[in-house]
């Protein structure tokens, strides 16, 4: 007589793993997967399987990224018990710039001769050119390049007539 017993179970996982959010530009800056299952219990699972003791249950992961502003990492763990039957649980890590842009330095006034609003100089529209007139524009994340510079104007009084500029530099995620 030839009696087979045979474990078609796969580990039970119960619970879930908190969705965190890293600042950051890149998936790079994700920390590296837990490899155990005593290391998943402390994110917030509870595992177990009626054959193989925890110490035994191999626990593999893979990665997915997708968007921008956060990019969102999708870390899908797997636990495997001795006879190769496996369970999945899912974490969400969100990489995202929340840092704006940092200007020093001042734009010096200037002065022009002239009896309208009109005969003032259009707005600068690049971080280089308002870099020209003595700011220091930098972002970790976002390169000068593709920094949007916006401005707008208000104006007061009449002699002189006094225009102030207002300029806004935005990174890739709207910081």
């Amino acid at each position: 007589q030839i009696i087979n017993v045979d474990d078609n179970t796969a580990p039970t996982i119960t619970g879930t793993i908190a969705a965190t959010t890293i600042e950051g530009c890149e998936p790079g800056v994700v920390p590296a997967a837990v490899t155990s299952v005593a290391a998943l219990e402390l994110l917030g699972l509870v595992i177990a399987d009626a054959c193989t003791i925890d110490a035994s249950l191999v626990v593999t992961s893979s990665d997915a990224s997708s968007g921008t502003c956060p990019i969102v990492i999708s870390r899908t763990y797997v636990v495997t018990d001795a006879c190769l039957n496996s369970t999945t649980a899912l974490q969400i890590i969100n990489v995202d710039d929340n840092t704006a842009p940092t200007i020093t330095g001042t734009i010096a006034a200037t002065t022009i001769e002239g009896c309208e609003p009109g005969v003032v100089p259009a707005a600068e529209t690049t971080v280089a050119d308002l870099e020209l007139l003595g700011l220091v524009i930098a972002h970790a994340c976002t390169t000068d390049a593709s920094l949007v510079v916006t401005s707008s104007d208000a104006t007061s009084c009449r002699c002189p007539i006094v225009i102030t500029r207002t300029y806004v530099v935005t990174d890739a995620c709207l910081n």
